[in-house]
């Protein structure tokens, strides 16, 4: 039996409180034995500490992040932050993740080439910053282009090897921004 227990004004975190005490009254019932049998009585998870808490009392509670909003991530390079001004992305990622975001007019602003301006809160120095999101066909990627490398790279001192990311903020009609890893990060 699985309950969820969700709050809605925090979308992604949820409990999972998961019951298995048939199981675990099942797995009890199935290994009887004489005194002959003690060793196999014992529980079988008591190596794992782990595992032996879900076993002793039959339930388990585990909080879990099921839905990370960073989906759109990318490790920086030297052409992202060079002199081109200029953030690429492969087109997959931006076609199902940011493109259909955006109203209609936008999406067929940002399709044909024409670039539609576009809104970004950098949540790590909570400021508000403006790109152009634009489709390069002979690339067939798209790029985020306008003061990115005044606005971003100088001010946020990125460096080659930092993993950058952008989700969706409905509250703001943006999108966050926010620098992850940085390139001399070991976590």
């Amino acid at each position: 039996m699985l309950h969820q227990v969700t709050n809605p004004n925090i979308p992604y975190i949820s409990l999972e409180l998961s019951l298995i005490s048939s199981s675990f009254q099942q797995s009890k019932a199935t290994n009887h034995g004489g005194s002959r049998n003690l060793k196999a009585r014992k529980e079988p998870n008591q190596r794992n500490p782990k595992k032996s808490c879900f076993s002793r009392w039959g339930c388990s509670t585990s909080l879990e992040l099921y839905d990370n909003p960073w989906k759109i991530k990318k490790k920086l390079t030297t052409s992202d932050l060079g002199k081109l001004n200029r953030l690429l992305f492969g087109s997959d990622l931006l076609e199902n993740l940011m493109v259909p975001l955006l109203s209609i007019e936008a999406q067929r602003e940002a399709s044909c080439g024409m670039g539609t301006p576009i809104r970004v809160w950098d949540v790590d120095t909570m400021s508000m910053h403006y790109l152009i999101l634009k489709r390069w066909a002979s690339f067939k990627s798209y790029v985020l282009i306008g003061k990115w490398n005044k606005e971003f790279v100088r001010r946020r001192e990125l460096k080659k090897g930092d993993v950058v990311g952008l989700h969706r903020d409905s509250y703001r009609q943006c999108f966050n921004f926010s620098v992850l890893k940085r390139a001399g990060d070991r976590y």
